[in-house]
């Protein structure tokens, strides 16, 4: 539900997205510009905010950043998802891809820019990232907005009727609240993990930040919405799992792990409920998957640890590709 793969570390030409679909079978995937990516920094304790992008550099950054990827996939011949009879064809033997945004930073406070957006074949909005936003709260940034600006509010109401999937990764938990009690169809939260209580922004790491709350978990799932889970590693990874300390228990590389992380988070959210949410070429050298060859050794550990066929089956696509079919048009 949530991949960089070819836009960050890799140089799109020449990254083999294309083959490694192909040759893992990966029916389909959200494929994430990042609209503010070039306004960020890595520190050490975290991705934040650099410098202050001039009027119209975060549409534009997005524009490009867009017709780069639609050129790819046509290059390619992969199919772009725009309706729910291409996650059929997807699932088909078709491999496609999910264009999407993390963030929506590209509308620069102007709803009128998202049309265009979904015009040219945008279906996955993720509506804040890392930087300052009129959309709402994030969970990196001390509350602004008191949760989702009116900006961000028309964002949900515009997306639920032109057929585009929200996806609720980055928001602060009261953000999160309002998106639920607003939408219409079902929601994502496409990557992140999940802890007893949800992260504060001033918890002194990024990944503390990013934790979502087990009780707002449950009210995505109860709401026919899918948790996604991502492929971060810690070099030194925690105990138990729902720790007070809030560590992270998956270590780098650790594709057993963080099959194990899945299969316990089917145990909190129920199968239906939890999907991947690798974040490929998005965590940095904290990588526990970095390819689908990576993320295929996460699925033959689900077996091996005595996964039910089902449960992986919607572990590895039936879940988002349900969620998707909710949002897209016919």
């Amino acid at each position: 539900m949530h991949s960089h793969y070819g836009l960050i570390t890799r140089q799109l030409d020449t990254s083999g997205l294309a083959e490694e679909m192909r040759a893992q079978r990966v029916a389909f995937i959200a494929w994430k510009a990042v609209p503010d990516g070039r306004w960020l920094r890595q520190t050490n304790s975290g991705i934040e905010p650099a410098g202050i992008p001039e009027p119209g550099a975060l549409n534009a950054s997005f524009t490009r950043k867009l017709e780069g990827m639609r050129s790819y996939i046509a290059a390619h011949k992969l199919l772009t998802v725009l309706t729910a009879a291409d996650v059929d064809r997807c699932l088909a033997g078709e491999p496609g891809i999910v264009i999407a945004s993390e963030g929506a930073d590209f509308v620069e406070g102007e709803p009128g820019r998202l049309a265009p957006a979904i015009d040219a074949g945008l279906r996955l909005l993720q509506l804040v990232h890392y930087i300052p936003t009129p959309v709402g709260d994030r969970q990196t940034a001390a509350p602004t907005h008191q949760g989702l600006s009116p900006l961000g509010k028309t964002l949900i109401e515009e997306c639920n009727k032109r057929g585009v999937l929200l996806d609720l990764a980055h928001l602060s938990g009261e953000a999160v609240d309002q998106a639920l009690t607003l939408a219409t169809k079902p929601l994502i939260w496409s990557h992140g993990w999940v802890d007893k209580s949800g992260g504060s922004w001033d918890d002194r790491f990024g990944y503390l930040q990013r934790r979502l709350s087990l009780a707002r978990a449950r009210k995505i799932a109860d709401g026919g919405g899918v948790v996604g889970v991502w492929a971060f590693g810690l070099q030194n990874p925690g105990g138990s799992l729902f720790r007070s300390s809030g560590s992270w228990p998956v270590g780098r590389r650790d594709t057993e792990g963080y099959a194990k992380e899945l299969l316990f988070m089917v145990e909190q959210l129920g199968r239906d409920a939890v999907a991947l949410g690798t974040d490929i070429e998005g965590v940095g050298p904290n990588w526990v998957v970095n390819d689908y060859a990576g993320l295929r050794l996460v699925i033959e550990h689900l077996g091996r640890l005595k996964a039910p066929t089902e449960t992986i089956e919607k572990l590895a696509y039936a879940n988002f590709a349900r969620v998707l079919k909710a949002n897209l048009p016919t």
